[in-house]
């Protein structure tokens, strides 16, 4: 199995993994807010576009900036916010390598002669 197939995988696991989580933890106005922005890039994430892949890394800095910036202003909820913030930098990280290693893959391909 090539390498971006797996970053693919790890990427729309930790997408629909960091849906999940913000709905379950806040209220539900609160929810369809954060959520709505991640729900954009979804038909092109599950398309495997790499474009779509690329700019959706944009959206989640959002999330890694502030739920790092929430947990560390609300001591009583800290490892919660970090643990999205984690999650959220996760799902950057595969994002990116996804696109990294597919453009790679495809540029061996038409790099190498066929037979």
């Amino acid at each position: 199995m090539p390498l971006s197939t797996r970053m693919r995988r790890l990427a729309l696991a930790s997408h629909l993994s960091l849906v999940a989580v913000l709905a379950w933890i806040n209220v539900p106005v609160a929810a369809v807010i954060l959520i709505a922005p991640l729900l954009l890039p979804l038909p092109g994430l599950l398309r495997g576009r790499a474009y779509t892949h690329a700019w959706a890394t944009m959206l989640l800095t959002f999330y890694v900036g502030g739920y790092l910036a929430a947990g560390y202003f609300d001591p009583a909820h800290k490892w919660r916010c970090f643990g999205v913030a984690l999650l959220a930098a996760l799902d950057f990280v595969a994002l990116n390598l996804y696109v990294k290693f597919l453009s790679r893959e495809r540029a061996s391909m038409t790099a190498s002669p066929r037979l």
